[in-house]
């Protein structure tokens, strides 16, 4: 096996061309047309599949397949992608062998249903715990992201993972915090 990349290696190959998925996303949420339902029981969000969580999905399967051939991944459309066979495992593996996972449009069904409460979200995970996320607002021209033991960062989806800022939480109340008064 070759050497594994860096997460970040990995995040800054991936994030120019999710940032194209997002501008496809955005642009084709108002034209979206539902594919048939997924085989999910009778969950009613999980059961929604869109033409944007399929190309999304093979968007992230072409980079990953042709910059880091031997890499793990597990889509959640695996199902419906032609290109889950060509990678070498879709489970976690050992110790330093990432698995990369993609959660091409969560939220599907807000996001048929015209809301911007939808993101692109993908992770790196190792053995022990997860190495890196990326969630990408398309809808509201943002992006987070957080690598194990460096912290958690948010940009706008014009600016490199260098440029963005630092996640700052100045309060550890929720929004929704009542104090029963």
């Amino acid at each position: 096996m070759s050497t594994t990349p860096t997460t970040r290696l990995i995040l800054e190959t991936l994030l120019p061309h999710l940032k194209v998925a997002a501008a496809y996303a955005h642009f084709l949420q108002p034209k979206i047309a539902a594919l048939p339902a997924k085989e999910q029981g009778n969950n009613f969000f999980s059961a929604a599949l869109t033409d944007a969580d399929v190309a999304i999905q093979n968007l992230v399967e072409v980079v990953l397949l042709g910059t880091f051939p031997d890499i793990r991944f597990y889509g959640e459309e695996y199902e419906s992608s032609n290109n889950t066979k060509y990678f070498r495992a879709t489970e976690l593996g050992s110790e330093g062998d990432y698995l990369v996972t993609l959660d091409p449009i969560d939220g599907t069904k807000f996001y048929m249903d015209g809301h911007s409460n939808y993101q692109i979200i993908l992770s790196i995970l190792n053995a022990d715990d997860f190495e890196a996320v990326i969630a990408i607002s398309p809808a509201q021209n943002i992006y987070f992201y957080a690598l194990r033991g460096e912290g958690a960062f948010k940009g706008t989806l014009d600016i490199n993972l260098e440029a963005c800022a630092p996640l700052d939480i100045t309060s550890t109340k929720p929004s929704f915090y009542w104090d029963g008064e």
